[in-house]
């Protein structure tokens, strides 16, 4: 099923408020990626940015080729038996019905990740297990929220988390016990939320102040699934990034509301680090604590 893309699907702030959490939950296997009406203009959008600096969305270590080629076989399966109606093999390419284009395929011996990665909207990263941990080993990433693909590529968990404040008095040691733990048949998910002053996908770093109260602001939501793979034993991030416009969220009764609580309960340090202070004069305009929180907005991820 091809999927509306045009409001918000995912409101996070709504069930889990806080900015740093597991959040964890289980994924059915049959929703592992999420065909919607962005498909082309996520697959436009990777292009282009490979066209401007390849080596800022795309990297990889020699060590990870066997794990993309096994992510290869397994999400190219996926997108042809889960989602038929938008996906078919087409020659030497896979088409995608849904938004109009194809990929050659298989495709060429050094980069299984990034033509599977122009198939589908998420970003792909892959973490392989080390002698401090999982290290990050190879991704496809033309949607960051704030980090660098150039400066995390082999870093382990630890470190690519180091610049969020508090994650390691609260998250990291469970984190690593999640990691040790997943098992291929479990695979999860979880969502992050945030807030920009632009329609940018490609955001390495935290974005500008608006330039006046004015400034229309944007809801931003990563929706990230984690699979074990089971041959090479590598974790799979992907990692779709949905954004709208703020004033979307007012069909969702209580959205609104919702959002300027987590806004305001936001730890100063995590506030900072995701740019809320130079968020609040435009904040401002929106109705974020007029309507009560009911309990249809309870029912988003």
């Amino acid at each position: 099923m091809i999927l509306d893309d045009s409001a918000p699907r995912y409101l996070p702030h709504c069930t889990r408020p806080e900015l740093l959490a597991m959040g964890l939950s289980p994924l059915d296997g049959g929703s592992w990626i999420e065909v919607d009406t962005s498909l082309g203009r996520f697959h436009a959008h990777k292009q282009a940015l490979a066209a401007s600096d390849r080596a800022a969305v795309y990297r990889w270590l020699p060590g990870s080729l066997p794990a993309q080629e096994e992510l290869a076989e397994q999400l190219l399966r996926h997108l042809l038996e889960a989602h038929g109606d938008a996906y078919r093999r087409d020659g030497e390419a896979i088409h995608c019905t849904a938004a109009g284009f194809s990929v050659p395929w298989p495709p060429a011996t050094a980069d299984p990740l990034w033509s599977l990665s122009l198939l589908v909207a998420e970003d792909l990263v892959i973490m392989q297990r080390g002698d401090d941990g999982y290290r990050l080993t190879a991704a496809s990433l033309c949607s960051p929220s704030h980090w660098r693909l150039a400066e995390k590529l082999g870093r382990p968990l630890r470190e690519i988390h180091d610049p969020i404040p508090g994650i390691h008095e609260d998250l990291s040691p469970r984190i690593d016990r999640f990691f040790d733990h997943l098992r291929p048949e479990h695979p999860v998910q979880r969502f992050n939320w945030t807030l920009q002053a632009d329609p940018g996908l490609f955001h390495p770093a935290p974005g500008k102040a608006p330039e006046d109260a004015s400034s229309p602001l944007y809801y931003r939501v990563e929706r990230q699934t984690l699979v074990r793979l089971p041959q090479t034993g590598a974790v799979v991030f992907t990692i779709r990034v949905f954004l709208h416009p703020l004033e979307t969220l007012g069909a969702r009764p209580g959205a609104l509301s919702a959002l300027g609580a987590a806004v305001a309960a936001a730890p100063p340090a995590l506030a900072r680090y995701k740019g809320f202070d130079t968020l609040r004069a435009a904040l401002a305009r929106y109705p974020l604590s007029l309507d009560p929180r009911p309990a249809c907005c309870k029912d988003s991820p």
